[in-house]
């Protein structure tokens, strides 16, 4: 079973991505979230202040939603339609226009409600020091994996250390897979395969928490494990995993990150390449007993921070994005 975690990066980011006086001010809300920003058009302006909220003043631009809507059929929009939306109306349009598909999914909004609750005591929890576990918990592992530079370039929070640091608390138990963490995504599966199979006998259900890069090597280390081994994973975590690549990858992420950082091993960039990502997504098989939650941020032009403003605009032409390469 698959669910897709919807976070509109807005107030919760710096806005030192863009200029203040760039795009339009705007408020409305998506899923349920209150989204005060800006945006780059009057057409997302509108949607998000307007449409979304049942106000129909523009005739013309209300037919022309309705069209999309319309001709989706209820399927959600993949990567070249996003870039047509983009295209005809703009970034941030195709970008609400995502985020308010996948608000509409009932498994989504079903478990978006669920996650809600949860925080909501958790937070509570956390600041009167009453934080309890349920008593299943002691038949359950987070097993980690990082993402792409984590040791060289934790800034990103490809490291992990803010959940691993939230489950040291709480006291849940956990593991932290070392990868080469500018290895190949192959290479790294076989790793996290030969650490599952290891764990998967110690009694505990496994809850696997990727991020990013290690998002499409954790599906292709499910992929290739035993059924045997695979009925100890209970779920699979996905934070914005790249399980199709990178145009940046096939572009001037080796430049970028020299300039960044210094030489890294082609190998990890090579594997997060589009068409050999999309190659060995193809491959792909979870299964399906694997609760699977996507979680993926949403951005919007006003809402870029400066650590991904360069990203961001260099992926601009090929649609909405997090900014973030890897």
């Amino acid at each position: 079973m698959i669910f897709v975690g919807l976070r509109l990066i807005s107030v919760l980011c710096f806005f030192t991505g863009l200029p203040a006086c760039v795009g339009l001010p705007v408020s409305g809300n998506v899923g349920g979230q209150t989204i005060t920003t800006r945006v780059d058009s009057e057409a997302a302006r509108y949607y998000l202040a307007n449409y979304l909220a049942g106000i129909r003043s523009n005739a013309a631009l209300d037919e022309r939603i309705d069209r999309i809507y319309q001709s989706a059929d209820g399927n959600m929009p993949d990567r070249s339609e996003l870039k047509r939306l983009s295209d005809e109306f703009s970034i941030d349009f195709a970008a609400l226009y995502l985020a308010d598909w996948i608000a509409r999914t009932p498994a989504d909004r079903n478990f978006r409600d669920a996650f809600l609750r949860a925080q909501d005591y958790t937070r509570i929890a956390i600041r009167d020091g009453r934080v309890k576990l349920p008593a299943q918990a002691t038949d359950y592992e987070v097993v980690l994996v990082p993402g792409y530079l984590y040791k060289r370039y934790p800034l990103t929070g490809a490291d992990l250390a803010a959940p691993i640091a939230a489950l040291r608390r709480v006291g849940l138990a956990h593991h932290f897979i070392e990868t080469d963490e500018e290895g190949a995504i192959e290479a790294n599966a076989t790793l996290i395969t030969q650490t599952i199979q290891a764990r998967a006998y110690m009694k505990r259900r496994l809850i696997v928490v990727s991020v990013s890069k290690s998002g499409p090597e954790v599906a292709l280390a499910l992929t290739q494990l035993a059924p045997t081994v695979t009925r100890h994973v209970a779920a699979w975590i996905n934070i914005v995993g790249t399980l199709r690549g990178t145009p940046l990858a096939d572009e001037s992420l080796a430049q970028q990150l020299e300039e960044l950082i210094g030489r890294v091993d082609i190998a990890g960039i090579e594997s997060l390449t589009t068409e050999r990502s999309r190659r060995r997504f193809e491959t792909l098989r979870i299964p399906q007993h694997i609760l699977v939650l996507n979680y993926i941020g949403i951005p919007l032009t006003g809402s870029i921070s400066s650590l991904a403003r360069t990203g961001f605009v260099d992926l601009r032409k090929h649609g909405p994005n997090d900014g973030l390469p890897y």
